[in-house]
């Protein structure tokens, strides 16, 4: 694992937390809170000696997947953290589970984070503690071309599929649930399969991913994207901690120096080819 990151210009500036938005930020996602001003200097190397247990996807792309042909989890979540421990001087054990499993081990203390497009939704912030926003996005429906389905009202007496433990599975249940049978699935794979065969009629999931798959499938898949953009006050990606955790402060410095020295958008870039 790499543990020297590039010379950084930006060595001495001073970050506000909690009070201000990061510049990858459109809009924020919690209610403000007071300014928490942090040298940046002062927080590079602080976790140097430490090695965390960290919970990922493997079915996420192109966040965080596992890649048969490099026989390896990898995604945009697993370079960001790669540069994330570069930066503050921590090591890091990748634990790939699905997202109800994650949530759970990071309640009981078994796993000290986790980085694999989780939305910071209000429910989840009364149980964890989140960073802010490092990447925005909304859900989106997905049904087949031949549903007939142009709208979300539309959208009655049908087999919908999502991932449990997700944001997009409580949207489901919140507002689709009513005259539709909701089916759950351990990961999105499954999901994609079931609705290219008509097992199920409809999916919600976030927006990024859905343009991935569209992408690779472009020219076999019988799917439809609605336009609606949903959800997307709590669909905003954070890295997710045990309630308080101590170097909360650390990961949010960090993050915005990757994103003031260009790291940030670097990856983005690399990763995130699909449009906004």
């Amino acid at each position: 694992m790499k543990k020297i990151l590039a010379s950084l210009m930006m060595v001495g500036l001073i970050f506000c937390l909690g009070g201000c938005n990061v510049p990858w930020m459109k809009q924020k996602t919690e209610k403000t809170k007071a300014t928490k001003v942090i040298q940046a200097d002062k927080v590079e190397g602080t976790m140097k000696g430490m090695k965390l247990k960290v919970g990922v996807s493997n079915d996420m792309a192109p966040f965080s997947y596992y890649d048969s042909e490099q026989k390896k989890i990898t995604g945009f979540d697993i370079d960001l953290l790669d540069k994330l421990s570069e930066y503050l001087g921590f090591e890091y054990e990748l634990y790939p589970m699905n997202m109800k499993k994650l949530e759970q081990k990071i309640k009981n203390k078994e796993l000290d984070l986790a980085i694999a497009g989780i939305s910071i939704t209000d429910e989840r912030q009364r149980e964890f503690s989140f960073t802010d926003t490092y990447y925005e996005t909304y859900l989106q429906i997905v049904v087949r071309k031949d549903s007939q389905i142009t709208d979300r009202k539309e959208i009655t007496e049908k087999k919908i599929g999502v991932v449990e433990g997700t944001s997009s599975a409580q949207y489901a249940e919140d507002y689709l649930s009513e005259d539709n049978k909701i089916t759950y699935y351990k990961n999105i794979t499954k999901v994609w399969n079931d609705l290219e065969k008509g097992t199920i009629d409809a999916t919600i999931y976030d927006t990024t991913g859905i343009q991935n798959y569209m992408k690779e499938h472009a020219d076999n898949t019988n799917l439809s994207v609605l336009n609606e953009q949903l959800n997307s006050e709590e669909s905003n990606y954070g890295i997710m901690f045990v309630k308080g955790y101590k170097y909360l402060d650390q990961f949010n410095v960090a993050l915005q120096v990757l994103n003031n020295d260009g790291t940030y958008q670097k990856l983005k870039e690399q990763w995130i080819k699909t449009k906004e």
